[in-house]
Parts: C-alpha cells; structure tokens; sequence
C-alpha cells in the first residue's frame, strides 16, 4: 500500500460546495449541517433498491458474527432507517414519500409479539429475521429504536397519522424490548443508548413505568462508571462516538432533571476520557482501545464539530464517511477540554482504571515522536487493541505499531495478554484459555477443547515505515532504526506443547512485521488443548526517538511451575503460562513497578450518580 502524507485544508474551504467561511459563520460552519445531510443522501440513494424499497448490500464470503448471510444481496434494516432519516433531514416531497415507503417496510420487520423471544428487535437484513440468526442481535432494539424516537421527535408532524402511529408503537416495543433485556451497564454504548431510549420514550408516550425504568437506569449508568472514574468500554473511537452521541440526544431531547443533569456529567467525563487519550502530534486516539474497527481515525466530522472546527482536520471534502449523524446532533466539547485535542502536550504518561474485576488499567505514553499504550490485561478479540502505538506526524493512513494473535488469518479470541508499562517499555506476556473463542469471546465458542488449525502466531507490525528503515535480528530480538523512531523487541521465553517457538522478522517497503508461531504451517491441523498444556511467550518492547540510546538493562523469563515471571529492571509482572479457564489466569496476574503494585488511578475523583 503507498502511503502519503495529507496537507491540512482550511477548515472555511469547500471549493466545490460553496459553503461559508469559518470567518464568516464561527467555528462550524452552519452550512455545513445541511452538505452532510445532502452528501450522505446522494451517497445512500446509491444502493436504493426500488424493487424491494430499502437500501442493499452486497456481502462477501468473510466471517461476520450474528449473521450467517455468506456472498449474496441483502437489504439491511438499520442502515434503511438512517436513509429514511436522512430523507426527512432533506426535505423535499419526493424523498419524504421515500422515508414513509421505507419506515412502513421497517415497522413489518420488527417482532411485535410480547410473548417472543426477539420481542422488539429486528434482524440486520430483511432477508433475516432474528430467529434465523446465529444469534439475534439484541442492540438492534436500541439501535433501530434510538432512530425512529429521531424520526418522531425531529419530523413526526410530517408523518401520515396512520405512519406515526406505527412509529410510535415501533418504538414502544424496542423500549420495552429494552427494559426487559436490562443490559449490564458496563456495555457502555449500548447502556447509554438504552437509556436515551428508554427516557424519550417514557417522556414521548407518557408511560409512568418506563420512565420509573428509565430514571433508575441512568442512575445505575453512573455508579457503573464511579466505581473506576472511566468507561468499561475505554477509549474505543467507534463506541466512544455512539455513547456521545447518545448522551448528546438526551441533552437535546429528554426533559427530566435529574436525568439530564447526570447525563451531562456523564457527557464530560466522556469528553475528558478522549481528550486525555488523544494523541494530538499525530491526530489519533492513542492505545489501548477495549473495542476498534480500525486503527486510524480519518477525519472525523463529529469530532470537528464538537471542537466547532478548530481541529482543522476534517471537512466536507475529505470527511470520512457519509456522516448524515454528525449535521443533526449538537455535538459538544467542554471548552476547558478543546486545548487538548489542538496542542500536543508534550512528554507524558497517562495511567488510568477502567474496570474494576478484573482490575484493568491502561498506560500511555506521549513522546514528540510516538505514542504507545497497553492494557494490563485484556484478549485478543479482532476489536481489541492491547498494544497499540503511533508514530510519525499527523499522517493518513496512520503509522501504528500493534501486537496481534492471528489462527487463520482471523484475530484469536483464546489468546491473552498480560503486562505492565513504564513510559516506552513494556513487559508482556501471551498466553491462552481454555475454554475460549474462536472468531469472537462469546458467539463463536472452541467446541471439546480442540480446534482445526493450518497458523497460529503472534503479530508485531510497525506500519507506515519510512523509506531506508534498518531492523536486525540478532540474539532473539529485533531492533529497528528510522528517521522516525527506534524499536526493539526482545522474545523473553515462549512454548507451546513441544515447540519452542522464536522470533521472525519480515520487511517490506514500509513496515516490519515480527512474528512468533505458535503453530506453524507444518505442524498437526488439530490442536487439542490437553496435549498442549503450557503456551506462552514473554516479550519485553521498547520504542524511543531517533538517536535516543536503547535500554541496556537485560529482561528475563523464569518458569515457577505453571507460572512464568518476567523481569525488566524496575518492571515484574507474573502470569500463568499453562492453558487454562480465564478465572484462573487472572487470578495469577499480577505486576509491579519498583517493588510496589503497579498503581490504578481513576480518571476522577467526582461522583456521577
């Protein structure tokens, strides 16, 4: 992949669309909201079925969890409801008789039999309902429902009366749908999206009980995230987004008191949380990430307006996605955050506590030259990213260095990561549950113990490498030297069964990929945990800026038993390197910096519920 760097575009200019000047309209441009409505109408009108009156997709033959739609032609329900939204937001006749044909082919594919199973929820795509999916998705009560109250509270006057009344009932179910699921509240997008659901609702249709519901699940919400200071699902740029927006839509749509004054400290601890993680000499969301699409973060026009356009890193042009959300929701940064994300803050360490059991803290570190975060403990599930650095400047795509577990060219859900982190070191170890995931931590389940298996490794990728880059291989480490950083990782022990895995170093133009395998090619398809017994491997990684001399102090591995115990000067951590239930590798867990627990400091001390 060729790799470029992009030039910052004045934030006022949009040659092709006319819009205002920052100078002439303020920060965000007010024109702008009406573009993003206009663009994302023309880009969905794109995939307009009119046979079928919904949007289509075209799927692969890739794993996806939830459905087992393979290489065919869908009609996704969430995706058409955005449309139809996205149509009234517009405005004219002939797309708000489309958004009508739309949301009346909607409210059929919602179950609306109390005594179902899927009460209240809809499949993904038209062509499967909940009870043919492997399984059903309970968000889609939230998702589909957090829309249709948009619908409704944005545009229900212009709604035939039969329409709205389905509409309403559409949105009843998913409510109720909601109350009778009760989702932890450490789900957090989903718990803050419930709850908006559940608060407009009971306001919208004057049902006492569910506003009874909704009250007492906002004030759950917060003592969830007073027990850290922080989010369960920390620092995740997807989800960090759907849970702003959705307290944003409580802040513009709710009427309760005290619910829309817990929501707005919610609202900013959320804002702090990002603002503390943003790397802002290179424009990302440093690591770790407890959930993550993708590693770069575009130019995000939610982002650039709740900033009121002083990023200056998204515009209408180069926006990433259609981003009809971002033009109706009044996106908000607290203005003693904004200096933040704008000013690089210099050399730091950021340490905070995200979950309470298993205690889980995520450690940052800032440099002029890089960014580089882990998670003391988490797995290997494609969303997560325990290990999750950048380097360079303010570049698309970004420049990240991440650890991985890969089976078959798809993330290891039965892999795991333990570690500890100093400013640019960190002391790791892999190692592996069982029982455990495949594909996913929960709906794709290694059935007796045993799977069919043709790779499984370990994966540290430096990517967006510049031109000239050195790496050596030498004594089981690697170290690697550029214009914009320097590296070395060193494998400190690793097993699995009878093999004795060890370091690979691969380059290509632009990046160095480091990789162990645990199962190489070669070896038996079937892997039975029980003739495993321990797999593991330690690491000891290091980044610094150019020039900057490396560590010399010498890490080690030692087994005790089923227990490895890493060392790394100031840095000991223990962890449990035999295959084994989750509960007990955490249980055998644990790390400290010069002699003392590692420390798990919160976010903030304020109380929120």
């Amino acid at each position: 992949m060729q790799r470029r760097h992009f030039t910052l575009t004045p934030l006022g200019f949009v040659a092709a669309c006319g819009a205002p000047t920052t100078a002439e309209q303020g920060g965000w441009p007010k024109a702008w909201d009406r573009l993003l409505i206009e663009k994302a109408v023309q880009a969905e009108s794109q995939r307009w079925d009119p046979d079928k009156g919904l949007l289509q997709s075209i799927l692969g033959p890739e794993y996806r969890y939830h459905t087992k739609m393979r290489e065919c032609r869908v009609h996704p329900t969430r995706d058409s409801l955005e449309y139809a939204l996205n149509l009234l937001e517009e405005g004219s006749q002939p797309h708000a008789k489309r958004a009508f044909a739309i949301l009346t082919k909607i409210l059929a594919l919602q179950v609306t039999d109390p005594a179902s199973k899927w009460y209240g929820i809809w499949g993904w795509y038209m062509e499967e309902p909940p009870d043919k999916m492997a399984p059903a998705d309970w968000n889609w009560a939230d998702f589909n429902g957090s829309l249709l109250l948009l619908v409704e509270l944005r545009h229900g006057q212009k709604l035939p009366a039969q329409l709205r009344g389905g509409v309403r009932e559409a949105i009843r179910h998913a409510a109720e749908s909601i109350r009778r699921r009760n989702v932890s509240m450490a789900y957090t997008n989903i718990a803050v999206k419930g709850t908006f659901v559940t608060l407009a609702a009971a306001e919208l249709l004057g049902d006492a009980a569910l506003a009874e519901y909704a009250a007492d699940r906002s004030v759950r919400l917060g003592h969830q995230i007073d027990e850290t200071g922080s989010f369960a699902e920390y620092n995740s740029p997807t989800y960090a987004r759907v849970t702003l927006t959705n307290l944003t839509r409580i802040r513009m749509y709710v009427k309760s008191g005290d619910a829309l004054r817990r929501a707005a400290k919610i609202e900013h601890r959320a804002w702090l949380h990002l603002a503390t993680h943003w790397d802002a000499a290179r424009a990302q969301f440093a690591g770790p990430m407890s959930r993550c699409y993708g590693n770069d973060a575009g130019f995000p026009m939610w982002l650039e307006k709740g900033l009121a356009g002083r990023l200056k890193l998204a515009n209408i042009e180069n926006r990433t996605g259609g981003d009809g959300e971002t033009a109706i929701h009044d996106y908000r940064c607290p203005e003693e955050l904004v200096e933040r994300f704008l000013k690089p803050a210099g050399v730091r360490q950021h340490r905070e506590w995200f979950v309470a059991k298993p205690e889980t803290v995520g450690t940052t570190y800032f440099s002029k030259s890089y960014s580089l975060g882990s998670a003391n403990r988490s797995d290997f599930w494609v969303q997560r990213r325990p290990l999750l650095g950048y380097f360079g400047d303010v570049a698309r795509p970004a420049r990240t260095v991440q650890l991985r577990v890969v089976k078959d060219g798809y993330d290891f859900s039965s892999a795991l990561w333990f570690s500890v982190q100093q400013q640019a070191r960190v002391l790791g170890l892999i190692n592996f549950r069982n029982p455990g995931g495949d594909k996913h931590i929960s709906l794709d389940m290694i059935q007796n113990g045993q799977f069919e298996c043709g790779r499984l490794f370990a994966e540290l990728d430096f990517d967006g490498l510049p031109e000239g880059f050195e790496h050596e291989l030498k004594g089981g480490a690697v170290t690697l030297k550029c214009g914009a950083l320097q590296a070395r990782v060193q494998l400190l022990g690793a097993q699995f069964g009878a093999l004795k895995p060890q370091l690979k170093a691969v380059a290509d133009r632009s990046s160095l990929t480091v990789t162990l395998d645990f199962k190489p090619p070669e070896a038996a398809r079937l892997v039975r945990w029980a003739e495993i017994v321990a797999a593991y491997a330690g690491f000891a990684l290091e980044l610094a800026e150019p020039g900057v001399p490396l560590t010399q102090t010498a890490a080690s591995l030692r087994m005790e038993g089923g227990t490895a115990r890493l060392q790394w000067g100031d840095l000991e951590m223990a962890a449990c390197a035999r295959v084994a239930p989750a509960a007990e590798h955490q249980a055998a867990f644990s790390a400290t910096l010069a002699g003392k627990p590692a420390p798990a400091p919160r976010l903030s001390e304020e109380k929120l519920a």
